[in-house]
């Protein structure tokens, strides 16, 4: 098969993104399976043979300018509609030069609906996050007007997609619930794979910093960053070796609608100044720094208000860190309470407090709960297992398309 997958951005090196992860992950899974893999990407097309290629723009035929036209009227409208159509050129362009058998990309604002309905090509449509999921928070009326608009077009592509594929449970029976798709329609739910390599560096118990927290992950609201700060400010009652580290861009927290504010400002704001010497704030850092502080850390913490299937986990796991994670829907479909990791409420900073506390003097669970994590995360998340049920999807696809 010649296999097509959109990514943001392109190569993963640009930036950290969940999408580029798994873009990486099934792109070299499927290499090795003898298929033909090509990543688009801002107007470049990025072939698993090497080669890299700027896609020219095209000529449209009299039927082509008239599906715009038609797209244009029934598809998202402003600038979503822009971009959409921007990238069904691009997978035309692509196509052109080497067609594709199928291609996969994500439901973000309704794009792969455009790309399906421009190009005639099966388009398996993966759920990445659909923009409802979202907390409900307060919004500014020129906010909640996109919400709507993006809300809208992700759930015409979903309700129309030939196959849409799920990382659990949770996230597959929402959004069919919420954007009316037909629960006969053809769906799988596939976990996001991860690559387990041998040179992965490991956490051990003897080689950690004891007491030593660790958050990967944008300091803002749907990652929790106030929940854990307000928890760790009450650990420290209970704990005053405790020491956070955070890591990651700082989009800021929002105190009112439109309005954010940096971590240092928040701190200040909200933190004690004892508590602040206890913190350090690293910003963004390479994958190989991230990678060597995760086995520095006595624990790494998600305290996300909401998650699709964080690479952060799977990556903890990997590398046998103990985990704790909020509980936002889904996540007891990868991490198993008690034995993998912990489970704590959203937005509970108090329990959250209480669970830190019992790994940190725990330290053979702690050990324990690592171990189990990297045999699950081999077990059932490695790309080798996810990989093949992907492909399986793929060719069920074509199948039906024959037919």
């Amino acid at each position: 098969m010649h296999i097509g997958l959109c990514s943001p951005h392109w190569p993963p090196s640009e930036g950290a993104n969940g999408i580029v992860s798994y873009v990486a992950a099934v792109r070299e899974h499927f290499s090795a399976k003898g298929h033909l893999v090509s990543v688009i990407s801002q107007g470049r097309l990025f072939s698993s043979d090497g080669d890299v290629v700027a896609i020219p723009p095209m000529a449209q035929s009299w039927r082509g300018k008239l599906k715009e036209r038609v797209g244009r009227r029934i598809g998202p409208r402003g600038a979503l509609g822009e971009v959409g159509n921007r990238i069904a050129q691009e997978v035309a362009g692509a196509n052109r030069i080497r067609p594709f058998d199928v291609l996969e990309m994500e439901e973000s604002f309704g794009w792969s609906e455009i790309v399906r309905r421009r190009t005639g090509l099966p388009v398996v449509t993966r759920l990445h996050g659909p923009w409802f999921l979202k907390p409900v928070r307060e919004r500014t009326a020129e906010q909640e007007r996109a919400d709507r608009s993006r809300c809208l077009a992700e759930a015409t592509a979903v309700r129309s997609a030939p196959l849409i594929t799920a990382p659990t449970r949770a996230i597959m029976e929402a959004t069919c619930t919420r954007c009316g798709r037909d629960p006969n329609k053809s769906s799988a739910v596939i976990a996001n794979p991860i690559k387990i390599t041998a040179d992965r560096p490991q956490w051990r118990l003897d080689a950690c910093e004891r007491d030593h927290i660790l958050m990967i992950g944008r300091f803002d609201e749907v990652k929790g960053a106030d929940t854990l700060l307000m928890a760790f400010q009450r650990l420290l009652e209970l704990r005053p070796s405790a020491r956070l580290t955070l890591v990651g861009p700082d989009r800021g927290i929002e105190i009112r609608p439109g309005h954010a504010i940096g971590f240092e400002a928040y701190a200040r704001a909200s933190l004690s100044p004892e508590t602040r010497e206890h913190i350090t704030f690293k910003g963004l850092l390479s994958p190989e720094e991230v990678a060597k502080l995760r086995t520095k850390a006595h624990v790494t913490v998600v305290s996300s208000r909401w998650e699709n299937f964080p690479y952060v986990l799977l990556e903890g796991f990997a590398a046998g860190s103990p985990m704790i994670s909020t509980d936002w829907p889904g996540s007891d479909e990868i991490l198993v309470h008690g034995e993998t990791g912990l489970l704590t409420p959203v937005g509970q900073p108090n329990t959250m407090a209480e669970h830190l506390d019992w790994l940190l003097s725990q330290p053979d669970a702690a050990a324990r709960i690592g171990a189990a994590g990297k045999k699950r995360c081999s077990e059932v998340f490695s790309v080798e297992v996810v990989g093949d049920q992907i492909l399986q999807q793929y060719e069920a696809v074509l199948q039906s398309r024959a037919r």
